[in-house]
């Protein structure tokens, strides 16, 4: 029962004070739906602020969300908690700890990853890594380089691994392979002085948008390499043929170590694959000498097979730790749709604004750690196959009901692509290249 107010002026005062109080009760409601709502609508739209519908539809959504939403829920407010302090003190709590307990976020990073730590600076590192980006995508011989093209179906399209089909493939196209191998004499050297060093640095910095080496170039040199060397076994000359094919197997090589990148990591093992089927169709077709298998082996031998399977995924990991796990939700919506969001600037500044409430990057990132981390223990181990398992026990997670880290977890979804087919291949290639080793070792 309502206690009537001593004077008019006093009553008056203190409907205006709940009146106040009902009102700012009502906007951190509304900040609760809309940071629901608008979340949501990123996830389901895949990045998009509002859904794909008409101008005169979205102008209706926006002005019932800002106008209509607010009113409905002041009223309800209203009509719960009449004049009563204690049941608006009530409201009040359930706000705030909800409002607390989506901005609270674990209190550090557990797989606080850096690309040094990765891949460190030797001595060398900036003088090859400087050689290795003479043709990178952004320098002028990268930009500008054209690669061979054939008529009809590409001479690479079956590789070394298909013996018949690749020595009918190739040699049907013999005279413009050798043309175009003429031709690319400038990048041959550019592949020699690569090929010189003991290896090759990376300096890429942990962003998406960092320089990278041209894939065209590099795909050309080692097509046409692991040709021209299969066209020499042909012919019989099979020393002159593995020397063709060692710098196409050594860069391929060097170029895993010390790599920053799953592309440049996977790119470096097709070249590498490539080369150990071209090296095994060489000594297939033709005689080669002792001293020709002896540099062959010495180009297989060394290296840390399991290493190298860890560090394909911590790369890619280490990268989204150093660019995106200091930013809010819209800059970083922004960065995954490659570039400054120019459709909805309203959109990225809306979702910054409430960032705290709908991201929790050091939540976000060490489930993502987590869930890399053992992606990378079963690379390891040879265990691709179970990555099917462990990446639905965490879409399952990621993608569940609740409102707690909604951003963060509709954003890991898409920061985490497939990877049993990589670790796959890299195995492949490692259990080619022992084979392979065994092989020329042999006296």
């Amino acid at each position: 029962m309502i206690t009537p107010d001593p004077t008019p002026s006093v009553a008056f005062k203190h409907r205006a004070l709940h009146t106040a109080a009902l009102v700012i009760e009502s906007l951190l409601a509304t900040v609760l739906l809309l940071v629901y709502l608008i979340t949501a609508l990123v996830a389901a739209d895949q990045g998009k602020y509002m859904p794909s519908v008409g101008g005169i539809t979205r102008v209706i959504v926006v002005c019932l969300v800002v106008l209509l939403v607010p009113v409905v829920i002041y009223l309800a407010c209203r009509k719960l908690q009449q004049r009563s302090w204690a049941r608006l003190a009530v409201g009040y709590a359930l706000l705030v700890g909800a409002l607390v307990y989506l901005a609270h976020d674990e209190p550090t990073f557990r797989h606080p990853v850096t690309m040094e730590e990765i891949s460190p600076v030797f001595p060398g590192a900036e003088a090859s890594y400087a050689v290795l980006m003479r043709y990178g995508k952004q320098h002028p011989l990268g930009q500008s380089f054209k690669a061979p093209v054939y008529n009809g179906r590409s001479p690479f399209a079956d590789g070394p691994e298909k013996p018949e089909a690749w020595r009918k493939a190739i040699t049907a196209v013999r005279p413009a392979l050798e043309a175009n191998w003429a031709a690319l004499a400038t990048e041959r050297a550019w592949w020699a002085e690569l090929s010189a060093f003991e290896r090759i640095g990376d300096l890429m910095p942990a962003r998406y948008d960092a320089e990278i080496m041209t894939f065209a170039v590099v795909r050309a040199i080692s097509q046409h390499g692991v040709a021209i060397a299969s066209l020499q076994a042909i012919d019989g000359r099979g020393d002159e043929a593995v020397e063709t094919l060692l710098p196409i197997l050594r860069v391929g090589r060097k170029l895993q170590p010390s790599s920053r990148s799953l592309v440049r990591s996977m790119i470096s093992v097709v070249i590498e694959r490539m080369s150990l089927n071209t090296a095994a169709f060489i000594l297939d077709t033709t005689p080669v000498s002792a001293a020709a298998k002896a540099k062959l082996a010495a180009a297989l031998a060394g290296g840390d097979p399991e290493r190298g399977a860890r560090q394909l995924l911590a790369t890619e990991y280490a990268v989204q730790f150093g660019w995106m796990s200091q930013e809010k939700a819209g800059d970083l919506l922004a960065m995954v749709q490659n570039g400054s969001d120019d459709r909805h600037p309203w959109g990225t500044s809306v979702l910054n604004l409430i960032s705290p409430l709908v991201y929790n990057p050091h939540l976000t990132f060490n489930q993502v750690g987590d869930l890399y981390a053992d992606m990378a223990e079963l690379t390891a181990k040879r265990e691709p196959d179970k990555f099917d398992a462990r990446w639905k026990a965490y879409f399952n997670e990621a993608s569940g009901a609740g409102i707690k880290n909604l951003f963060g977890r509709y954003i890991s979804l898409m920061m985490i692509p497939g990877y049993q087919k990589v670790a796959e291949s890299y195995w492949k290639t490692q259990d080619l290249r022992a084979a392979l080793l065994a092989r020329v070792s042999k006296p």
